[in-house]
């Protein structure tokens, strides 16, 4: 069994160990990293942790996954902060992701995020309308409870946009990680080429430059984090969401902490216009990064669904095809080959003996007095007897390379290869026996049942030799075992100068 495969199935016992870890570490990161010295919060990354978990696992187990969640985030913050207001807090945070959830269920969007559309309804959902009540209702305990004296409205803000951005900007990283790649995106990565490595050491080396560099600059060069816009479009069309998204999750966090420790990467700003200006790049990136590259696998899913249609659409063609093929070299009465069928048949054999030099064998059969049948019978029972005669040779003549063939009217025809005269009247003298044993009752007839008259033909083809007098052969032959009496076999073994004589 596939352990990792069943772990994502559905939430068991390691994910209720891990998701409190992940959401505690998460919690930690944040304070280490994305916190100003005057205590503004850049990025808040812990409520992506558990967004992820119930979009990746459908809401199963949600009570369990909140409560646990909720542990982690009173755990993490209660020594900077009173145990009520740290569970007040807790609880809007949780709010915030279970109202997200809901949203995101509530409208269809599908929890793959892998659909435009659904994108914006979990950026609308989400870090837009869930994260700015979560601010308001956070601001209003934050300056009842714990004194804050920042402006309301100020404090709203700042809330909202660090857990907007965290909700926006890691929840993709998560679900990307946690779902299976598309074929064509692992196909892609193993076949990693030069031109992919170049681009990659490119980004890499932009990046380490932009990340180096102090107030904005590298001596009198102003570089900052925007270089770094186009960077996140390239790697979304050429690598697909999982490289995408840890991209601008390493950048965003990597901005979060130059400018939580002093470093100003966007110049020498105020640093609550430092904050701002950093949220504006992170959001942007996201936008630009995790956006294109939920468009891009969005089209190329449709391109490989509207493939799938049309190798279906061939594949249905070619069964309508052959159907077609089949049914036109078929007759439609008795359900064997039909003359059209016979005539290829009998032009590729005639070609392959001749090639090999074996004898073939052609074998035509008439219904003995049909025309006397269909009189007293009336023509139902006529194309009865036709169909149970044709059943019957078909029956008998069973070997690979041999062909039955209603050649018209009453009249059927055999194509085989017989090693010699002794095989060919064996095998027509089967016919004749089995065709009688049918004991089909034919007053009209002195065998008082139904038989069938064969005339064979046998020849060794030459180049001199024509398909056209090998089957006036078989048609003597025929004429004579009816002027002998019928339901008896006449045998015509063509010498090449006889199979000479006609026309090709």
């Amino acid at each position: 069994m596939n352990t990792r495969h069943t772990f994502w199935e559905r939430p068991n016992w390691l994910l209720f160990v891990l998701l409190p870890l992940f959401h505690y570490t998460s919690i930690k990161l944040t304070y280490l990293f994305a916190v100003t010295a005057s205590n503004v919060m850049v990025v808040w990354l812990p409520n992506a942790v558990l967004l992820a978990a119930l979009l990746r696992f459908r809401g199963k187990r949600a009570p369990w996954l909140v409560c646990l969640s909720f542990g982690a985030d009173v755990l993490a913050n209660m020594q900077s902060l009173p145990l009520h207001t740290t569970m007040l807090l807790a609880t809007i945070n949780q709010g915030e992701v279970v109202l997200t959830y809901t949203l995101l269920m509530r409208y269809g969007v599908s929890p793959r995020l892998h659909r435009v559309q659904d994108f914006l309804k979990f950026g609308l959902a989400g870090p837009v309308f869930a994260a700015m009540l979560a601010g308001l209702a956070a601001s209003a305990v934050l300056r009842h409870f714990h004194n804050v004296e920042t402006p309301y409205l100020t404090l709203a803000r700042l809330w909202w946009f660090s857990d907007g951005l965290g909700l926006f900007i890691f929840t993709p990283l998560l679900l990307a990680f946690t779902r299976r790649q598309p074929t064509r995106q692992r196909r892609r990565l193993r076949h990693f080429n030069r031109f992919d490595a170049a681009i990659l050491a490119a980004a890499l080396a932009l990046t380490a430059a932009v990340l180096s560099a102090r107030s904005g600059a590298i001596g009198d060069v102003s570089i900052t984090p925007t270089l770094l816009l186009p960077v996140a479009g390239i790697l979304a069309l050429r690598f697909g969401s999982r490289l995408t998204t840890s991209f601008v999750a390493a950048v965003s966090m990597a901005t979060a902490t130059m400018i939580s420790h002093g470093m100003r990467p966007f110049g020498n700003l105020p640093a609550h216009v430092d904050v701002v200006r950093g949220q504006e790049f992170m959001l942007t990136l996201g936008v630009i990064g995790i956006g294109f590259s939920v468009l891009i696998d969005e089209l190329r899913a449709r391109e490989r669904e509207l493939e799938a249609r049309v190798l279906e659409r061939t594949h249905e063609l070619e069964e309508s095809n052959e159907r077609l093929k089949t049914l036109s070299a078929t007759d439609g009465l008795t359900g064997i080959a039909n003359r059209r069928r016979f005539d290829e048949t009998l032009a590729s054999e005639w070609s392959r003996a001749r090639r090999d030099g074996r004898p073939l064998m052609l074998a035509m059969l008439d219904v003995d007095l049909f025309k006397q049948y269909n009189d007293s019978h009336g023509h139902q029972a006529g194309d009865e007897v036709l169909r149970r005669v044709a059943a019957e040779l078909e029956t008998r003549i069973r070997r690979s390379g041999d062909l039955v063939a209603r050649y018209g009217g009453e009249e059927f025809a055999i194509i085989s290869h017989a090693s010699n005269e002794d095989n060919a009247l064996a095998m027509a003298e089967l016919v004749c026996t089995s065709v009688a044993a049918l004991q089909l009752p034919h007053p009209g007839s002195p065998f008082g049942m139904v038989t069938v008259s064969v005339g064979v033909a046998l020849i060794a083809p030459q180049e001199a030799d024509s398909i056209v007098a090998f089957l006036r052969a078989a048609d003597m032959a025929l004429y004579r075992a009816k002027l002998q009496g019928r339901n008896r076999v006449a045998l015509e073994n063509l010498t090449p100068a006889a199979a000479g004589t006609g026309s090709a």
